[in-house]
């Protein structure tokens, strides 16, 4: 366990770890039984995104917690299921549409996840829906969106072509939003922003269905694909939410053969960094059980032990990444750490010197796109001075 957590920490993550087990339900009796800022656990649980986990856990642990700090976390929990029911709807929907249309598409994390990891809608907090689309049909699949009703708001929808072919060259997503059903969509043309994150797309041989309602399911990744997937999306972002460590856990605790050919699926894809990351962190910090010899393996990495220290501190903040003492200078200094290919290092130079913050400050025409680095610094200062003065 992370020395420095809170105790209110640990009890949002001993809350967090799936699936439930009396070794579990003890370790929530426990850290109930001391002495709590019970608003700091609230917190806590909303800062993670963990609040259908937490609930539940408390719930089976029958741990007596105050009542504002109960009806807080049940508030959380319940509006996560409504939101979910209205994603599992929309989900299917949308997967209608696209199919109608010819345009081939994959879900990943939202309610397919939830699914696959926990069994049931009421546990995983998913803020949008997430949708890989072929990048020779991102238009397509854009204005078959914007014909269901959706709106995009990143980047804002007044760019001109040139400027948003800018912003596509530096960001993987489109962001959407339905103003009625108040439902978000990310489009994505890849997975990661800079594509050399994972070697190659994910394998359309390889792809599962997930039942969702009355039979009818949803196309996700293969299970070696969406593990490494995740593993690299967690550490991409060091790991600040608990959130993506409760689904690492989540699936790692369902395989009965061994977590070792998940992780080597990683490792084909070029993640095996990441994964080795978010191994360590699920038994550090959610009591996952690891393999004697698996443990050995990871741990000979120095880079993985730094990559695991980074993210500890990291996750067991109470303040989002970006609002730390150079937070999100440590979170792009670990992202070199992630592969060793040279190519994906030198893909992440350029990807840490022109910020998508700084395309919607300035969207500059494609020929004008090398100067973006040049203006990084004034640009940032230029946003500092314009909030001070709003203050």
């Amino acid at each position: 366990m992370a020395p420095s957590a809170s105790p209110e920490f640990l009890l949002v993550a001993a809350c967090s770890a799936w699936p439930p087990t009396d070794r579990r339900a003890e370790s929530i009796r426990k850290l109930t039984a001391g002495d709590l800022d019970w608003a700091r656990v609230v917190q806590t649980v909303s800062r993670h995104r963990v609040a259908g986990l937490v609930h539940e856990g408390l719930s089976h642990a029958g741990s007596a917690v105050p009542l504002d700090a109960a009806s807080a976390i049940g508030a959380q929990a319940q509006a996560l299921v409504r939101q979910n029911l209205a994603s599992t709807a929309e989900t299917l929907n949308l997967q209608r549409l696209f199919a109608d249309a010819g345009l081939p598409i994959v879900f990943f994390k939202g309610i397919t996840l939830a699914m696959l990891a926990y069994g049931n809608l009421a546990l995983r907090h998913s803020r949008d829906i997430d949708i890989l689309t072929d990048p020779d049909a991102l238009a397509q699949s854009a204005a078959l969106l914007e014909r269901a009703g959706y709106r995009r708001y990143q980047p804002p929808a007044e760019f001109a072509a040139t400027q948003l072919e800018m912003w596509m060259h530096r960001c993987k997503e489109l962001g959407y939003i339905h103003p009625e059903k108040k439902i978000e969509v990310e489009l994505h043309a890849r997975l990661f922003d800079n594509p050399r994150m994972m070697i190659g797309p994910p394998a359309t041989d390889r792809l599962q269905t997930v039942p969702l309602v009355d039979g009818t399911g949803v196309r996700t990744f293969g299970q070696g694909d969406l593990f490494a997937y995740l593993c690299a999306h967690g550490a991409v972002h060091c790991w600040f939410r608990l959130k993506w460590l409760a689904d690492i856990a989540a699936l790692l605790a369902q395989q009965s053969g061994g977590m070792e050919p998940l992780y080597r699926a990683a490792e084909a894809r070029g993640v095996g960094r990441c994964a080795a990351q978010g191994i360590l962190l699920c038994r550090r910090l959610l009591g996952t059980a690891i393999p004697d010899r698996l443990i050995t393996k990871l741990s000979k990495d120095a880079s993985v032990q730094w990559l695991e220290a980074v993210a500890l501190k990291a996750i067991t903040a109470d303040q989002e990444l970006n609002e730390l003492p150079f937070g999100t200078a440590r979170k792009n200094l670990s992202l070199f750490a992630l592969r060793q290919d040279w190519r994906y290092r030198l893909v992440e130079v350029e990807e840490q010197l022109i910020s998508p913050v700084d395309i919607l400050t300035l969207p500059l025409p494609k020929q004008l796109r090398a100067l973006y680095p040049v203006l990084r610094l004034p640009l940032w200062f230029w946003r500092r001075g314009k909030s001070s003065q709003q203050d």
